[in-house]
């Protein structure tokens, strides 16, 4: 996992959008949506980027996004693995949606700790570096 995903994953906001997105994708009747449709069933733009269209290309691992000429489809991959019927779209039931929602919770909190996991080492550093001042200082002065 590159180091623009760990940031993109550790976006305090990012969490409400792709759960939010999952939401939307997951209950509708239609299994795509375009980022016009995406607006009007969130009533607002994402807030951890600036299309929601660019949430879901952050986060293949929930969505898949058809890029257009004029436009670009969303879905869930979740979507297209289901069988349905009538070579149809399966609907999620809320099984789905829950463990969806459950993993985006998972990985968020996961990549938050993982991009924190350095914190613990500032008061070494810093202790580390005062003590070679100190250092410096006592051979300078003898």
């Amino acid at each position: 996992m590159s180091m623009a995903t760990d940031a993109v994953y550790a976006e305090p906001r990012r969490l409400a959008d792709v759960m939010a997105l999952i939401q939307v994708l997951a209950l509708g009747k239609r299994p795509y949506r375009t980022e016009a449709g995406l607006l009007q069933s969130l009533q607002s733009p994402p807030r951890s980027a600036g299309k929601w269209t660019e949430v879901a290309d952050d986060h293949p691992e929930f969505f898949r996004v058809q890029h257009r000429r004029d436009d670009a489809r969303v879905s869930l991959v979740l979507r297209h693995v289901l069988p349905g019927d009538n070579d149809e779209f399966a609907e999620l039931g809320p099984r789905y949606l829950d463990s969806l929602l459950r993993t985006a919770v998972e990985m968020h909190d996961r990549q938050v700790r993982r991009s924190q996991r350095w914190t613990y080492l500032v008061p070494v550093w810093v202790a580390m570096i005062v003590g070679s001042f100190g250092l410096i200082a006592a051979v300078l002065r003898g």
